[in-house]
């Protein structure tokens, strides 16, 4: 049976864990609402230049090599998690959707942004890429980055067509790991028929607005993964810090009830002396 200085000694220790989840809660508050404020702003710029591609796509037949379907024999899969744990089911989601994409495609190739991505998937897949601790100072340079390593292994052949894993975010409890084709570009809704005029070129136009787009699409994926991420943190924090609290009070009770026991018990041997002396005096 446990001493009271065990019990009290336990209970501080869960007061102590309880400070910690709640100030891991606040933090990733914080930061949730930061990267709620980058999507909200960044989504009336992406809107007009995908209005743009849409419009230039359908005017001008075979305008580019990203819009043509490819016959998908080779794959790639990017997966976007986290770089850290205490989130919840976030990362296992993910990499359990990328495990359900991956296994009946063997000729697929992996690429992965994340250090959770990596530690649960390199034990069963060759991963050709990893990409870390960009979340603590996400800016759009990561997504050039990204974009970048994407198309130049495409336009090589290295691969066919890319995928993108990652957690859409609808709202602070409401996100789930998604994929979406990244690489042909999926077909747009029909634009309003146009006439452009191309200064230098057509080819150098659409290369730059293609590139630019695809940019604009990576930095969304890692913005609205990052949201979620911070979103699951919150989530988890909170039902942490209350499962603490509900140890604390279990805790306190148990040290009660023991601290009734010794009392009684202090008390019967008490009772059990005065009855014994009076014996004795008779």
């Amino acid at each position: 049976m446990r001493n009271l200085q065990e019990f009290r000694r336990r209970i501080r220790a869960v007061k102590d864990l309880i400070q910690v989840t709640k100030a891991m809660k606040t933090v990733s508050a914080a930061r949730l609402r930061r990267t709620q404020n980058k999507v909200i702003n960044y989504k009336p710029y992406a809107e007009r230049v995908r209005l743009m591609l849409s419009e230039l796509a359908y005017a001008i037949p075979q305008a580019h090599r990203l819009f043509q379907p490819t016959e998908e024999k080779k794959p790639l899969l990017l997966v976007v998690a986290a770089d850290k744990g205490l989130c919840g089911p976030f990362n296992y989601n993910v990499i359990r959707k990328a495990v359900d994409f991956l296994h009946p495609r063997p000729e697929a190739l992996l690429a992965v942004v994340g250090r959770k991505a990596k530690e649960g998937l390199r034990r069963n897949y060759k991963i050709e890429r990893s990409i870390f601790n960009i979340f603590q100072k996400l800016n759009f340079s990561h997504a050039k980055e990204i974009t970048d390593y994407l198309l130049s292994g495409y336009y090589s052949g290295k691969w066919d067509s890319v995928f993108v894993l990652y957690t859409q975010f609808f709202s602070v409890g409401r996100y789930y790991p998604t994929v979406e084709r990244f690489i042909p570009i999926p077909p747009f809704e029909k634009g309003a028929p146009q006439e452009f005029i191309f200064e230098p070129g057509l080819r150098e136009v659409v290369d730059a607005l293609m590139k630019h787009y695809l940019e604009l699409e990576i930095w969304r994926i890692l913005l609205e993964s990052s949201t979620a991420e911070h979103a699951a943190r919150m989530i988890a924090m909170d039902q942490a810090t209350r499962n603490a609290q509900e140890m604390v009070r279990t805790l306190t009770l148990q040290m009660n009830k023991l601290r009734q026991e010794k009392i009684t018990k202090e008390l019967l041997d008490i009772v059990t002396a005065i009855e014994a002396m009076k014996k004795s005096q008779i």
